[in-house]
Formats: structure tokens, sequence, C-alpha cells
């Protein structure tokens, strides 16, 4: 385990801010505008399955995907847990090592995505994966250190930490559980949150090797 400390006291995660900053972007303009992002940017599996090898844009798809969300609720529900895990995180690995987490779990949580709904005609996208890929990281990282959140009590919000050990298992429980109860015709495979999870602590642990 690594001892948590801060790289730069001056050290502005921009990694993190750009990508949410590039997901609010995304979200305002599909639903607030004509802007079409889903049909150049996001991946409809089985359109991709039988056009990979003959149209390397839908390689670029995976990771673009990861920039789209269908609703407000689903932007709201990974940025939030995003922005919990990765501004302390970035400033812990720095910009290098962050994006490779983020990309490379986001890239094997599509890649299990396509695969289990390889005939699905509906659009896949959501940064879920590759979130998931950083709580794995914090996890494997700093599995006694605690991170803050806001909790709604009442009409007010109160700040309060928890175990990132807590919200992990949390998190994970929810998902197992979901996979279970989930239908295949859902657009969503909770399995593939997993393999981000999964490949982020792994990554983390390449990074803690590096060190």
């Amino acid at each position: 385990m690594l001892k948590f400390r801060s790289r730069k006291k001056t050290y502005i995660p921009k990694i993190t801010i750009i990508i949410w900053l590039l997901t609010l972007l995304a979200i305002i303009l599909t639903q607030f505008t004509t802007v079409q992002l889903n049909s150049h940017f996001a991946i409809i599996p089985s359109v991709l399955m039988s056009n990979f090898q003959n149209d390397t844009g839908y390689f670029f798809k995976i990771f673009s995907a990861l920039f789209l969300h269908a609703t407000w609720q689903h932007w709201l529900g990974n940025m939030i847990l995003f922005l919990i895990i990765a501004l302390p995180l970035e400033k812990q690995l720095g910009s290098f090592w962050f994006v490779l987490i983020y990309f490379v779990s986001g890239f094997a949580a599509n890649i299990t995505s396509i695969y289990q709904l390889s005939d699905s005609t509906h659009y896949l996208l959501g940064a879920s994966g590759a979130v998931s890929g950083i709580l794995g990281a914090w996890l494997m990282l700093f599995p006694t250190q605690k991170v803050s959140i806001i909790i709604p009590i009442g009409l007010y919000l109160q700040k309060a930490k928890i175990p990132i050990i807590l919200l992990a298992a949390i998190w994970l429980s929810f998902q197992i559980i979901l996979q279970f109860l989930s239908n295949n015709n859902y657009s969503i495979v909770w399995s593939a949150h997993i393999v981000g999870f999964i490949v982020g602590f792994f990554m983390a642990w390449l990074y803690r090797l590096s060190t």
C-alpha cells in the first residue's frame, strides 16, 4: 500500500477536469440540441461486429463512447462518483498513469459489453467502465484511505468521509446483484463494470511496481 500524499500542493487535476467538461458538453448537446453525437461517437454492437475489420473508425468509437451518456441521470450517476475518486487520484498518479488507467479500463469494459451484446442494435455508451477502473485503482493503492462525500439530510448537505473499501464493497455488491437480476435484452452489461474495476485494480498494481 502506498502512502497517500499530494504530489504537489498546486497540482491541478487537469485530465479529470477535461473529461468532466467533455462529458458535460456532450450531455448538453444531446439533450438540448439536434446534434446527433450518438450516431457518430457511440457504439452499436451489431454494426461494430460486422464492420470492425473494414472500418478503423469503429475502433475509435470504443473510446469516444466513454464521453456520452443516455440521460442526465446516467451522467450524474457516473460523474458524481468520478469526481469523488478522480480528483484526488490524479493528484497521486499524475496525468499519464491516470489517463492510462481510465481509458484502458473503459476500453476493456466496452469490449466486454460488445461481446455480450453482439447482436444488439441499441447504442452502447457511458463512462461506467472507466469510472469503475479508477475506483479499482484507488482501492488497490489506498485501501485504508477515506474519501469525502456529500450526504443530503433534509434540506441540508452534510460533508462526510467514508472508507474507500466500504464504498467499493457497496458498489461491487450492487453490480453483482444487478448482473444476476438483469435481462440480456437491456443495453447495460453490469459485468462490464466489474471488468473495468478489475482492470483498474491491476493497472494500479503495475503503477505501484513501477514506482
